[in-house]
């Protein structure tokens, strides 16, 4: 039975070799240590005016901000390198709390809704956040992308998915989630799992495709994951990605999993993870349920849901209303 799913990318990153999207984000994962800088200078009483508002936006809480994102926002996208730089500023909740997932930036701080607030001006700004140098500049940045979906922002946020930051890692993902349907993500999901099946390529850089596929978890490449069960270079961390998205091991033998995605494939993977909070391991119901929580933005009271099998049930209960309300 395989380990639980690493979430670190498998080692000997291959980033010399190979083209196109998925070479791109490999090799362009580094932190941007200079972060975001004011360019060309203002006008002095513009500027003033600018550095004033940003500064109280920076500080404000949720009941204040509006008045004064509609300043700024009249000032136009002069702003945007000031708020770029004083990015997130006072934050209005806590970032750590794992069950209880922020469903939107919005409710995060003044700098990040003023941010939304400018629209598709603001992507280039939120990109270079992705690779800023503190990680809670990062994990705000990814969530902001989550309501400014842009075709701009897939590559780099995929390339947070090899971030060092937990945290990170999941807000990135969330926020490819939301722009699952745009061409760009499409490509780079199509790119991702064709460097797995290419036996041409050396072993490494396709077992960190196939690892790539987890993190994005995309449980379109189930079949096509379950087929490369049988190679032996990869065979390892496919198994990994599949348990991941499944939720349980089904075995090292492409006929089980066939057999498997046969009776299961159409149901989606949220009916995948719910089926799977069944299991009698705690542990592994542990990750199953964190599973659900990044899936459906979903929270839940950890402290008695699972730590036995029928408390797992009622969670999954729980997962199934949520369902049923989205219909």
């Amino acid at each position: 039975m395989p380990e639980r799913p690493s979430s670190r990318p498998p080692k000997g990153d291959p980033r010399s070799d190979g083209g196109g999207v998925f070479a791109e984000i490999v090799r362009g994962a580094k932190l941007d240590a200079r972060e975001s800088s004011i360019p060309d200078p203002l006008p002095p009483d513009r500027r003033q005016r600018v550095l004033q508002i940003v500064s109280e936006l920076a500080r404000c809480g949720p009941e204040s901000d509006a008045p004064l994102r509609k300043q700024l926002l009249k000032l136009g996208t002069d702003a945007l390198p000031a708020v770029a730089h004083a990015f997130p500023g006072s934050l209005w909740v806590d970032l750590g709390r794992p069950h209880r997932p922020l469903k939107s930036a919005r409710h995060l701080s003044g700098l990040a809704n003023t941010l939304i607030a400018y629209g598709d001006d603001a992507v280039p700004y939120v990109a270079s956040l992705l690779r800023a140098t503190r990680p809670e500049t990062r994990l705000s940045a990814a969530l902001v992308a989550t309501d400014l979906v842009h075709g701009e922002l897939v590559k780099p946020l995929a390339a947070r998915l090899q971030d060092d930051v937990p945290l990170v890692r999941q807000a990135a993902m969330g926020a490819l989630r939301a722009s699952a349907l745009l061409p760009e993500a499409r490509r780079l999901r199509a790119e991702l799992i064709g460097t797995v099946e290419d036996t041409q390529l050396k072993a490494q850089w396709r077992k960190k495709a196939a690892w790539m596929i987890g993190q994005l978890r995309d449980a379109e490449a189930v079949p096509r994951l379950i087929e490369l069960l049988g190679d032996d270079d990869v065979s390892e961390v496919c198994r990994e990605t599949l348990v991941l998205l499944v939720g349980r091991d089904v075995g090292r033998f492409r006929f089980r999993w066939r057999s498997w995605y046969k009776s299961h494939g159409e149901e989606g993977r949220a009916r995948w993870l719910i089926a799977a909070l069944d299991q009698p391991d705690q542990e592994r119901r542990a990750v199953v349920a964190e599973e659900l929580v990044l899936l459906t933005g979903e929270g839940f009271d950890r402290r008695h849901a699972i730590a036995t099998r029928e408390q797992a049930k009622e969670l999954g209960q729980h997962y199934e209303r949520w369902l049923a309300s989205q219909r």
